[in-house]
């Protein structure tokens, strides 16, 4: 009798235990399944910018250049977001996986002028005099020092670019100027449009001097006579003389024995490319030898 009860007894064991196994299991399967199904999901890029936009409070309609790409940080997946506005330049991470703002940075665009400066001081007009006064001493101060490391300002340093490009700043479609470091010194980075060009300035900070400089012609494309005279040997370009001249005149002092350049085709046109070394500077650029137009033209100094 008692060996039979004992057996019944074992019986169940083995069968609650039974139970509870699947139990655990089926539970570990699900779980499973849920992890691996949510695992799998991942936000779109347009979903990306949006959240992206949202934080930063504005609307895409603002942005003036944009790049988006994929990483990883930290061990998790992100997208890698950057844009401009007319004002700030940001920089954001956001979590593939749920949208989530891992990281956000911007820097301001410098077009504001030393008004905003005068009023943040005003702001603080309420307070009481020796606090004031401290405030006042400590600002001055400040300026002494700046005025001490600062020789040019952002507007000065947008006046050098605008001058040596030959266009007024009323002619530009967008212009900003921001500060950055370049080799270990100061610098304005200045960038702007106009007449369909897009211009780049690398300008220090501590004397005004162009450190590098570039310009090209946006969606150039020569037109359909042009393109259908390009198959055509006798195809009127300009001379190898001529577009030599035509670079020597932007680089005063230069001569004929500091330019390279050689006759090439790019895009179905024929062009003229080349550079010119002279007076710790290097030149580059392209002419279309159709028409004698320099497409592009970049400047650098190599001391």
């Amino acid at each position: 009798m008692k060996f039979d009860f004992l057996n019944k007894l074992n019986v169940k064991v083995v069968a609650v235990s039974a139970i509870a196994a699947v139990l655990v299991v089926g539970s570990g399967t699900v779980l499973a399944i849920s992890a691996s199904s949510s695992g799998s999901k991942e936000i779109s890029e347009q979903e990306a910018k949006a959240a992206a936009f949202a934080h930063a409070g504005i609307s895409e309609d603002d942005v003036l250049s944009l790049h988006v790409s994929k990483s990883t940080e930290d061990g998790s997946p992100v997208y890698e977001i950057d844009f401009k506005t007319a004002d700030k330049s940001y920089d954001y991470d956001i979590a593939r996986d749920s949208g989530e703002v891992l990281q956000s940075s911007y820097d301001a665009i410098l077009q504001e002028s030393a008004g905003s400066t005068s009023q943040e001081n005003s702001s603080a007009g309420s307070a009481p005099d020796d606090a004031q006064s401290s405030s006042q001493n400590t600002s001055s101060q400040m300026e002494q020092s700046n005025s001490a490391t600062i020789s040019i300002t952002q507007d000065q340093a947008k006046s050098i670019a605008l001058q040596d490009a030959g266009v007024a700043e009323s002619d530009t479609q967008f212009l900003w100027v921001k500060e950055d470091y370049d080799d270990g010194r100061a610098i304005y980075e200045v960038e702007f449009y106009a007449n369909g060009t897009e211009y780049d300035y690398d300008i220090e900070k501590s004397t005004g001097r162009i450190l590098s400089s570039d310009y090209d012609i946006e969606n150039y494309s020569p037109n359909t006579e042009q393109s259908n005279s390009a198959n055509n040997e006798n195809e009127a370009i300009i001379s190898l003389d001529e577009a030599r001249n035509l670079v020597l005149a932007k680089v005063s002092g230069a001569t004929v024995n500091d330019v390279r350049i050689h006759l090439d085709r790019d895009d179905g046109r024929q062009i003229y490319e080349g550079e010119i070394n002279y007076n710790q500077m290097e030149y580059e650029f392209e002419i279309d030898a159709s028409t004698g137009n320099i497409i592009e033209w970049s400047a650098e100094r190599w001391d």
